[in-house]
């Protein structure tokens, strides 16, 4: 890379907060756009990519200083660069971080990015089998394997024998075999596994799909728990990848999902090479992941929502498993939902998305259901009503009215019963409760007293097996107190449920029950959720306690009763998305129940029984819920029916906040001409619900909009305005657009 380009310009794009990319010299390289590069920068080296080629700057050539290196690599296509490049505009957020960010972190690190070595192997043309004499039986093999795949990695041949290097090494002596380097897919084992019947519901979803695959195509599968939607899935992804060089990216909402697909899809598709990319993996193995992906050695990539900037050069259908989930929302840097990013590359690419769900939100149940905009592309909704296994009914869901049959240690009598006479016929429970620790109060009866975190507007949570108090927005922990703090008592009281007492009460209850807990706490071990999947699909577990990680995805054939502890506090929360968020989590705990031949039962203990929601609950009416809760946003102009940015700002010092937010606020309603004013509604700077987090103190400038477009002609003005104010500087402060928390 010596050719003298000493006047070519490289325009290259930084992870630095600065809204805007940097012309440097060549200083003698070659470089093409998409190549990182290392270059000087405020007296530190920093890795950067190339965005155009050119011979002329905006700057005085003298003032431009060299680059410092050029990695041969090409990270970003064209289609991946235009994607990222939207999200940039439509998140107002500087280029270069959403480019580097994207990247696994060994491309974002200055020194060569290191991959494992893989190869493939193919027999050359006109090799001489002959001479091989009888006797070597292991090359006879490998000849074989070869001649009915034409090419196989060394992966594959790890199948045909454990001794297949030596064996290979002399095929390549005698000039059998040809080997070339590739990047490195893991292989899955052949599998003889038989494809289940499908009902005329998954038939037609499958066709419907299928018959426009090569344009755009938004697709809602809406379909109850346990109606075989991840089955739908496999058999348009059979047929997709079916074409040359095809490939398919399927987005799951937390990483605890990844397994149980990725060995669904290993088994079913093991002709087609699979990865994944979630943040569990090591950061080799990411970028090994990450490599495939791009290099289109991977015909399928399972991921979490970064896995939606993977380059893939043969994309050619997205799949969304729960869709809903607010896990595809990006809560720092770009804050990007990975759903409307999907939608985005989808469009580009004019290829088809399905959108999975049982409880699709409210934002995609919209677009599905008001097909009369010429304007946009119409979603497709395609509907399963009925549970793919024979014999499988939806569970019965039934209230305990807490009211009338009060709980002890949080179990109702009636709840008890329930769970003696599963354990009674070798059946399987679940108790669902979404909150971690033993007690989320330690109260003081003498003085009232509640342990607070000194750096959040929040409670400290105990967990008495370690004897600690922890905060569980920043991590702050502490001993727990041996008297009142306040007022000197000793009496000091842990109140509430969570997990780990509530595993206490069933240990004492049960003795007998073999019980698991199932919470960020218990499953901090890479593959302790595996294993205890594991273990609750061979029947060695009689009662799980959990938290929302039980709460979907997962099939335990055996499992007939579902607990839900406590769910009150979300109906009357003033989050107008609380009650969609309860609805859905509910519905995915109950599905756990009763997805084989026993029949499921759900009951929730709640003092509100009549609320409507346990109505639409218990009748399992989705669409009901949802259209009733469509009109009220309609009504209080919420989203969907209209468009929200949330300027945030925190700081030491709650004055800054104020001024940064108020000025702000000011500076926006100046921009608002005539037009837009009836458009755009900014709301005066409050103070969120947590008021204080991580010792830093909290404020925040709604903006509300009758339309997308009229937002972001208000943004693209303001935003550069609000960097310009020198309050800016002096603290930390965001744009989350279309936020879903408040």
């Amino acid at each position: 890379m010596s050719r003298n380009l000493s006047q070519a310009i490289f325009n290259i794009a930084l992870d630095v907060p600065l809204n805007r990319t940097f012309d440097y010299l060549s200083g003698g390289f070659v470089a093409y756009i998409g190549n990182r590069v290392v270059v000087p920068f405020a007296g530190r080296n920093l890795v950067g990519v190339v965005l155009e080629v050119k011979q002329t700057s905006d700057y005085p050539i003298e003032k431009l200083k060299p680059v410092s290196h050029v990695f041969e690599d090409v990270v970003f296509d064209n289609d991946t660069f235009k994607l990222l490049k939207f999200c940039a505009d439509y998140y107002h957020y500087p280029l270069g971080q959403a480019l580097i960010s994207s990247l696994p972190l060994r491309l974002r690190q200055l020194k060569p990015a290191v991959s494992r070595k893989a190869f493939a192997y193919s027999l050359l043309p006109n090799a001489d089998i002959s001479q091989i004499p009888a006797k070597k039986v292991l090359l006879h093999r490998i000849i074989a394997a070869l001649q009915a795949t034409p090419v196989l990695a060394s992966g594959d041949l790890a199948f045909v024998s454990s001794g297949w290097r030596k064996a290979i090494l002399e095929l390549k002596n005698l000039g059998i075999v040809d080997e070339q380097e590739v990047v490195a897919v893991k292989a899955s084992l052949p599998t003889s596994s038989v494809e289940p019947q499908l009902n005329d519901e998954q038939n037609q979803a499958i066709e419907s799909v299928l018959a426009l695959t090569h344009q755009f195509k938004p697709w809602l599968l809406h379909g109850i728990t346990g109606s075989g939607k991840t089955e739908v899935y496999i058999q348009i992804l059979q047929k997709i990848l079916s074409e040359k060089n095809a490939q398919a990216l399927v987005l799951v909402p937390e990483i605890n999902l990844t397994p149980q697909l990725e060995a669904r899809f290993r088994s079913r598709l093991s002709q087609y090479p699979l990865v994944t990319l979630h943040s569990n993996l090591s950061e080799s193995e990411r970028l090994q992941s990450w490599l495939a992906a791009s290099a289109g050695a991977a015909k399928i990539v399972i991921g979490t929502r970064l896995s939606v900037f993977t380059p893939m050069p043969h994309l050619k259908l997205i799949v969304m498993d729960e869709e809903h989930d607010s896990s595809y929302k990006q809560q720092d840097g770009m804050r990007y939902h990975a759903r409307d990013v999907a939608i985005v590359r989808a469009k580009q690419l004019n290829i088809p998305i399905v959108l999975g769900s049982a409880t699709p939100s409210l934002e995609t149940w919209f677009n599905a259901i008001n097909n009369h905009n010429a304007q946009k592309q119409q979603y497709g909704l395609l509907r399963l009503t009925q549970r793919a296994v024979e014999n499988a009914a939806l569970p019965n869901i039934f209230c305990i009215d807490t009211a009338k049959s009060p709980t002890e240690n949080g179990l109702s009598p009636l709840l008890v019963k329930a769970l003696r006479e599963r354990l009674s016929r070798g059946e399987q429970s679940l108790l669902f409760i979404n909150r971690r620790g033993y007690a989320p109060v330690l109260h003081c009866n003498a003085c009232q007293w509640v342990a607070p975190c000194m750096r959040c507007s929040a409670r400290m949570v105990v967990h008495l097996s370690q004897k600690r108090l922890k905060c569980h927005h920043c991590g702050h922990e502490q001993k727990i107190p041996l008297q009142c703090p306040s007022c000197g008592n000793a009496d000091l009281h842990p109140t509430g449920q969570a997990t780990q007492r509530l595993e206490q009460t069933l240990q004492s209850l049960f003795p007998e029950a073999r019980i698991a807990r199932v919470d960020r706490d218990s499953m901090r071990s890479k593959g302790a959720l595996t294993d205890m999947l594991t273990k609750v699909h061979n029947q060695e577990i009689d009662i799980l306690v959990g938290t929302q990680m039980l709460a979907k995805g997962h099939d335990f054939p055996h499992l007939t009763l579902v607990g839900v502890i406590d769910t009150d506090s979300a109906l009357y929360s003033p989050d107008f998305r609380a009650s969609e968020r309860l609805f859905a989590q509910l519905m995915q705990v109950s599905g756990r129940a009763g997805r084989a031949e026993k029949a499921g039962e759900v009951l929730i203990q709640t003092a509100f029984p009549q609320h409507a929601l346990f109505h639409a609950l218990r009748s399992q009416d989705y669409v009901s819920f949802a259209n009733e809760l469509l009109q009220e946003r309609q009504v209080m102009q919420f989203p969907p029916a209209s468009y929200f940015a949330l300027l945030r700002a925190e700081a030491n010092d709650f004055s800054q906040v104020q001024q940064f937010l108020s000025k702000a606020g000011n500076l926006a309603r100046e921009l608002l001409t005539n037009h837009l004013k009836h458009e755009v509604m900014i709301y005066d700077p409050v103070r969120p619900q947590m008021e204080r987090l991580k010792g830093m103190e909290r404020g925040q400038l709604l903006l509300q909009a009758n339309s997308r477009s009229a937002l972001q002609r208000l943004l693209r003005v303001w935003m550069p305005q609000c960097r310009e104010l020198p309050i800016a500087a002096k603290i930390r402060w965001s744009l989350d657009i279309d936020p879903l928390e408040f």
